[in-house]
């Protein structure tokens, strides 16, 4: 069991850099890795594609690297938040990209519809909050 004094230590992307707008691209605690607001834009936030799948990939593309600057994999994700601006139109091109990315042995998951996702207008379709263990 994890005591309350174990070490945080935040994740650096792959410049060295550890935080981006005051917020840290995520942190290991206690064997685990907590990442949050991962969203489907290309690296560094610059563009967003509209398409829907092309969104769920790059998203996915961005949890495995955040989470290689940690030491770990998809393998290693064990639960993943999944917050939509449409469930009912997006969840299906999103469970494709999903099996793609985790196979027959995925994490737990939930997805919830929210109304817009921190960025109003961006076009963000998801945003997602991931556990994994640290290898």
């Amino acid at each position: 069991m994890a005591s309350a004094t174990a070490k945080k230590t935040l994740i650096p992307d792959n410049e060295g850099k550890t935080l981006r707008g005051g917020n840290c691209h995520g942190v290991k605690a206690g064997g685990l890795i907590f990442l949050s607001a991962i969203r489907g834009q290309s690296p560094g936030g610059r563009t967003l594609p509209q398409e829907t799948e092309a969104q769920a990939r790059q998203l996915f593309e961005n949890i495995k690297e955040t989470l290689s600057w940690a030491g770990a994999g998809m393998q290693d994700v064990v639960k993943v938040a999944v917050y939509m601006i449409d469930l009912q139109h997006d969840r299906p091109v999103f469970n494709k990209v999903w099996q793609e990315y985790f196979g027959d042995e995925p994490p737990a998951r939930f997805a919830v519809q929210v109304s817009d996702l921190g960025n109003p207008g961006d076009g963000s379709k998801f945003l997602a909050d991931v556990v994994a263990v640290a290898p």
